[in-house]
């Protein structure tokens, strides 16, 4: 079973470009990833009294970051780049790409 800390997961995806959302909540910090100005998806990290994200909770925020499991676990824990997961994100086709 994995299991990540949840103090540690929000400070790498705020490494990775997510950043704070003005949404407010006691138990919770919402994260927003947004590319060129435009916002691509949204998580949160629960911050409560557990200190751990256990497998629900790292499924359920792998599918707001349109990763699989494993390339979540990657993001959080920071084998996978900011520049890796725009790339998945343009490859699943969240992210599009204009030519000029």
């Amino acid at each position: 079973m994995a299991v990540l800390d949840s103090s540690r997961t929000y400070r790498n995806l705020k490494k990775k470009g997510f950043v704070d959302s003005t949404v407010k909540s006691v138990d919770h910090k919402y994260l927003e990833f947004y590319y060129n100005g435009q916002l691509i998806t949204h998580t949160k990290v629960s911050h409560g009294s557990k200190k751990d994200l256990n497998d629900y909770l790292i499924k359920q925020m792998s599918f707001q970051c349109k990763l699989t499991k494993q390339q979540f676990m990657d993001l959080a824990k920071c084998p996978l780049s900011e520049e890796e997961y725009i790339t998945i994100l343009i490859d699943k086709g969240f992210i599009e790409i204009i030519d000029p």
